[in-house]
């Protein structure tokens, strides 16, 4: 077994045992998408809806897949359906592929020259695409250090 791969299973093994109920995630399905739903999770072999759409995740984010063309396809589903905007580069997105952390978020809330200077770079990242407002990142930034709040940006 390759060191890369050796490395990859003890990082699997390790988030493995962060494996919980995720409370901010709630999912709103009308009858008959929840009915379609555990339809396609029996279909399927799952003894419940949830272990389905949990399934999909794992393929959507590469992490504990059903492989590679699951991967692939997800991957996608992805890019057709909810991939980077044509016209607007998201600061959501600015964030996340970049890695900053809540602490960095907070600090760009409250200090505005650490902000000014982020934005800056998300602009310049932004490739031309229209960037969000300053004003819409500090909400989306308040709305993201604060666990009760539902990000409706």
């Amino acid at each position: 077994m390759n060191e890369g791969y050796a490395l990859f299973i003890k990082e699997q093994n390790e988030d493995l045992k962060t494996d919980r109920i995720r409370e901010d995630i709630k999912l709103s399905l009308t009858d008959k998408q929840y009915s379609n739903l555990k339809l396609k999770a029996y279909q399927a072999g799952f003894e419940n809806a949830g272990d389905f759409i949990q399934s999909f995740v794992s393929d959507l984010t590469g992490w504990c897949s059903n492989g590679s063309d699951e991967r692939d396809l997800a991957g996608q589903w992805y890019e057709r359906a909810h991939g980077m905007s044509k016209f607007h580069c998201y600061f959501r997105y600015y964030l996340f592929n970049h890695d900053f952390h809540f602490g960095e978020m907070l600090e760009m809330i409250e200090d505005q020259d650490y902000f000014d200077e982020i934005y800056e770079e998300y602009k310049a990242d932004a490739w031309g695409l229209e960037a969000q407002s300053k004003t819409d990142c500090i909400e989306l930034l308040k709305k993201l250090v604060d666990p009760e709040t539902e990000i409706e940006l």
